[in-house]
């Protein structure tokens, strides 16, 4: 989450949490805790997550959703994480059927960022990663096509993804 509120940053006019709110808030979460499984638990509570994001954004933690959101809803329905990086763009991997149909990644910071998109065959292994979906239909998926029906005969690989 210190990624997400960081790459949303610039594009609120935050400042990046720094060392001091980052300890305070891990204090607020682990008061009352007595284990690392009990800290493990309370990190997955969707409540105790609002109130790191209130900690680090104050109260304007609902535009972190419009301007980092965690979810990316794809054209075949998909929801995917979201994954934010102090040291990289943000990036969603998925099956590449789930992208028929977009003519451009998503994208993120209120439509300024497109996200990098890690397109994966049905064994969940990378077969491209991009954020020029359409150059990746026109020059690159002819040939990964083929392969891919090759290999996987039993799912749909139309030979226009993108109507």
């Amino acid at each position: 989450m210190i990624a997400r509120v960081a790459f949303a940053a610039p594009y609120t006019g935050w400042p990046v949490p720094g060392d001091e709110e980052v300890w305070a808030a891990l204090e607020t979460l682990c008061d009352g805790l007595r284990s690392f499984s009990e800290l493990e638990q309370a990190a997955r509570h969707p409540a105790l997550v609002r109130m790191l994001e209130a900690r680090l954004c104050g109260k304007t933690a609902g535009r972190l959703d419009r301007v980092a959101p965690e979810r990316i809803r794809l054209a075949g329905g998909r929801q995917v994480k979201v994954h934010y990086s102090v040291s990289g763009p943000p990036w969603i991997a998925s099956r590449l059927q789930d992208f028929f149909g977009m003519r451009e990644a998503p994208r993120v910071a209120e439509g300024q960022v497109p996200v990098v998109v890690h397109l994966l065959a049905p064994n969940q292994r990378p077969v491209q990663m991009t954020t020029d979906l359409e150059g990746f239909w026109q020059r690159l998926y002819p040939r990964v096509r083929s392969e891919l029906r090759r290999r996987y005969p039993k799912h749909a690989w139309p030979e226009k993804p993108v109507v």
